[in-house]
């Protein structure tokens, strides 16, 4: 099929998108989120609630331009983790004095430890998703067989197959060059954009062949 007019435009700038995202990955690789490279945390029972922005600010006044990440410790949201690229003695010191100021209460920095965390793969949080995928690939190849056996499974499952590498191609180029951190959460959104692609176009293929019956 000939492409003529904006679909050549279209295809071509995906194309250039894509091409462009894999250079950017050959030379920089992905940005990960803080959580997934090598970083430092440490936990700070306060006993008081707490809340996050002002734990935040408390922590842009400390660490400055570090990257770092606060969340609350459980429900009573009395207590928080602190990630952060790296804490020196001094910064703890700070913290946990801002932290007693703004809360009136007595921490000791001495009973606050921190932990080093090592860095996780890519690939290692991508193998967790290898077995589900391919079960998942062969009950679909299996339901594409029976359900449109006179309709050319096989192209339906090329098209299926395209429209989702083309989709995740395009996403994951935009992350590299656009620099946002890779995290678990943003894997799990194209995983469901993934499904949502699936579901689609099998819709579509379902629509058509009910269509040729008429």
């Amino acid at each position: 099929m000939e492409l003529k007019g904006s679909k050549k435009i279209i295809l071509l700038g995906i194309i250039l998108l894509i091409v462009a995202g894999i250079v950017v990955v050959a030379l920089k690789g992905f940005k990960v989120s803080l959580t997934l490279q090598k970083h430092e945390s440490l936990n700070i029972v306060v006993g008081k609630e707490i809340t996050l922005k002002d734990a935040k600010e408390i922590c842009e006044d400390v660490f400055g331009n570090k990257r770092f990440v606060v969340k609350h410790l459980d429900r009573f949201e009395d207590a928080i983790n602190v990630r952060v690229e790296s804490i020196t003695n001094e910064e703890k010191a700070d913290l946990v004095k801002k932290i007693n100021e703004k809360y009136e209460v007595n921490i000791e920095a001495a009973n606050v430890a921190v932990k080093f965390n090592s860095n996780i793969r890519i690939r290692d949080i991508l193998k967790l998703y290898f077995k589900p995928v391919v079960i998942s690939a062969v009950l679909i190849i299996a339901f594409v067989i029976v359900r449109f056996r006179n309709s050319n499974p096989v192209k339906i499952l090329a098209n299926v197959a395209l429209k989702i590498l083309v989709t995740e191609g395009c996403i994951a180029s935009v992350i590299s060059i656009t620099r946002i951190p890779l995290s678990a959460f943003i894997i799990n959104v194209m995983a469901v954009v993934a499904v949502v692609e699936l579901v689609l176009v099998l819709e579509s293929a379902n629509k058509k062949t009910v269509e040729e019956v008429k």
